[in-house]
């Protein structure tokens, strides 16, 4: 996983460039912190910006893929935890409970990769957990980074399909 490998892919140059930006952050902050060795008990800050891309690169691909209209994908109120939940209790599935859809779209495997890293690179890190601080070490930021960016390459290419099955 090099800066270079990242910002030639494919995916890559179809991110908005703040997207591209954070994702360019969270790499930048890597190398500096491997060089540094400092010893933080929690390097999460380094995964922020490119959690923070990821959340908007799932917006851009759910729209992308017609399942959210460009209102929702510019409004404020859409939740990517609530959308790709596959834990919804079936009384509270909605209009806005898009797994299955995303399920018939790119397969289990995949749509159930987007929701373990939203829980593992997004909810786990930002959110504070009583008796859970969840410290990441640098090893391990490292290992969700290169998770995002797998996904990323797996989600783009399951969106590049649907769009040539539609053609």
């Amino acid at each position: 996983m090099t800066i270079q490998n990242v910002t030639s892919s494919a995916w890559f140059g179809s991110l908005e460039p703040d997207q591209q930006r954070q994702i360019l952050l969270s790499l930048e902050l890597l190398e500096r912190e491997k060089k540094l060795s400092s010893s933080f008990p929690d390097y999460s800050f380094v995964l922020f910006p490119m959690s923070k891309a990821y959340e908007g690169f799932l917006k851009k691909f759910l729209f992308s893929m017609g399942l959210i209209t460009d209102e929702v994908y510019r409004g404020r109120h859409f939740r990517i935890g609530r959308a790709l939940n596959p834990d919804i209790p079936l009384n509270q599935r909605d209009q806005w409970w898009l797994y299955d859809n995303v399920e018939k779209s790119c397969g289990p495997k995949l749509s159930r990769k987007l929701w373990q890293a939203w829980i593992e690179c997004r909810n786990h890190v930002f959110h504070y957990f009583p008796g859970d601080l969840n410290e990441l070490s640098l090893q391990k930021i490292e290992q969700k980074l290169q998770m995002l960016i797998e996904l990323f390459e797996s989600a783009w290419q399951c969106e590049i399909k649907n769009k040539s099955n539609k053609d």
